[in-house]
């Protein structure tokens, strides 16, 4: 499918493979593959994330209002980014585990919670600021001319995806999707386990946050809301299943490149944005058709 979209759109405009157009993906797509990174921990353990947007909303206004604010530096933001997405990390973590809710409800509450702090905080206006050592951290270039927020995020993908597959936490993580009952009588701590997984998405949430806010040096209350739909879309996307068990980080970067392509690609074309959205949700049914597993639900929903 990746291969197909490259040689559709470098057909319909040779400058979807220019260099220009390449950095420019490769910095559209490092807040998603970050973000997607965090939320394959939790959906590898049968459970989802649906506060990743709005974490990374709140964490890019609070920075915003730090900068504009309070006069804080590029380091004491960054600090702040990770603290305020370890935070609502931990959050979910103790409604699932302490209150025993399920993660979707759980979720969703906190999603809704979350996104009234960053209207408030933000007082429903874009918040614009000025700081060229933040505006380095996602635009500057370490690197030749490959911008730092996509050296970052495979970093992170890389280490992720190293923890996955090779740490007995990533692979208590499959065990607990495959069966948490079989998981907890084999000797794995799956509270523990699953509370590292909610506190790592936050964090990482947290680290898109600072991307993202770096980026466009704004702070807006919906500047996250389109990454949760496209980051459950990368993951699945990628192979790995929603029931859980199945799949692994490392799969996660191949559906960012597939939804990060297709959209570079469409707005290389000319379409309209908001047909895009419409063609990314049917990609999640489709996904989500197409990997689920059904002999592992017990009703359907």
């Amino acid at each position: 499918m990746l291969l197909v979209m490259v040689a559709v759109f470098t057909a319909i405009n040779p400058r979807f493979l220019s260099w220009i157009n390449l950095f420019n993906l490769m910095r559209q797509s490092s807040i998603l593959l970050v973000v997607a990174t965090g939320i394959s921990f939790v959906i590898l353990m049968g459970a989802i994330d649906l506060s990743v947007g709005a974490i990374v909303t709140l964490v890019g206004v609070s920075c915003a209002v730090l900068v504009t604010q309070a006069g804080f530096g590029a380091l004491p933001v960054a600090v702040s980014a990770l603290g305020i997405g370890a935070i609502c990390g931990a959050l979910n973590a103790v409604l699932v585990l302490k209150f025993r809710l399920p993660s979707f409800v759980a979720t969703l509450g906190t999603m809704t919670i979350v996104g009234g702090i960053s209207t408030w905080i933000s007082g429903g206006v874009t918040v614009f600021f000025r700081s060229p050592e933040l505006t380095w951290i996602a635009s500057g270039a370490m690197v030749g001319r490959v911008p730092n927020s996509g050296v970052l995020a495979l970093i992170i993908f890389a280490a992720a995806s190293f923890v996955g597959a090779r740490s007995h936490f990533g692979r208590s993580l499959t065990a607990i999707g495959g069966g948490g009952v079989t998981a907890r009588l084999s000797g794995i701590s799956v509270v523990r386990t699953k509370a590292l997984a909610f506190i790592t998405s936050g964090v990482l949430c947290g680290t898109a946050g600072l991307l993202l806010v770096s980026r466009t040096s704004t702070g807006t209350a919906h500047m996250g809301d389109d990454l949760l739909l496209q980051a459950i879309a990368a993951v699945v996307m990628g192979g790995t299943a929603l029931s859980g068990g199945s799949g692994g980080v490392h799969r996660t970067l191949t559906g960012v490149l597939v939804i990060a392509v297709f959209q570079n690609g469409l707005n290389i074309a000319g379409v309209h944005p908001y047909v895009q959205i419409m063609v990314t949700g049917m990609i999640v049914i489709l996904s989500v058709t197409i990997t689920l597993d059904r002999s592992r639900l017990a009703f359907i929903k």
